[in-house]
């Protein structure tokens, strides 16, 4: 039986935050942030086994190409604990912007983060503007609005975009057995309104998807 798990009650949007707070830079022998002020990152956080991964990378691509000479910089977080996998799934990719590796989850732990993949937008200053869950197709224009904001120095509303913190016990990177190639989480979306029926069907009983653990935010 396919597994799937959902964010209960926080979506791609998410729910306000507090406010605007400083990226944190934990660990500058991995990736020194601070060397980023003066540009807008777009930090993402991705693994090989995760499907909307699959999407979001063409798009970063395309994003960094269109807006490099502006000041963006895409760095792409690896969370892998086997670098080959990773490497693997690079290969299928003929990308130009930055790669870093954390097995060990050193960045996704201070971001606090809900889902694979999850992106983090910081603007020029150093400070999270914005961050989403999941990567759709669909919002990829959204997406990119909110960096051509940034890269104009505008501002991002404080009440927009902001995700809560996500609970569960497992972190979307520590998935085990749930990261093997047959796990990954089907993230189209006619297919997934047909699991849903199939699922709700039979596991309703049980509570349905309400249950712990990290899983891929393709929702």
């Amino acid at each position: 039986m396919k597994l799937f798990v959902l964010m209960a009650l926080i979506g791609s949007d998410g729910a306000a935050n507090g406010g605007p707070a400083q990226a944190p830079n934990p660990s500058p022998q991995l990736l020194d942030l601070e060397a980023y002020q003066g540009e807008v990152v777009l930090l993402d956080f991705w693994a090989s086994w995760c499907g909307p991964c699959r999407d979001s990378f063409p798009w970063m691509q395309e994003v960094q190409r269109e807006y490099g000479e502006r000041g963006l910089r895409v760095i792409a977080v690896n969370v892998d604990e086997d670098r080959a996998a990773a490497e693997a799934f690079l290969a299928s990719y003929n990308v130009d912007f930055q790669i870093a590796y954390d097995p060990e989850g050193t960045l996704p732990s201070a971001y606090n983060l809900p889902a694979m993949p999850s992106s983090v937008l910081i603007d020029r200053d150093g400070t999270i503007a914005y961050r989403h869950a999941g990567f759709r197709k669909k919002d990829r224009k959204g997406y990119a609005k909110r960096i051509e904001a940034l890269l104009s120095g505008a501002s991002v509303d404080a009440g927009e975009g902001w995700l809560s913190a996500a609970g569960g016990g497992v972190k979307p990177w520590e998935r085990g057995v749930l990261a093997d190639p047959e796990m990954a989480l089907d993230y189209e979306s006619l297919e997934l309104d047909f699991d849903d029926h199939i699922y709700f069907s039979k596991e309703g009983s049980s509570g349905g998807r309400g249950f712990g653990g990290g899983g891929c935010g393709c929702n």
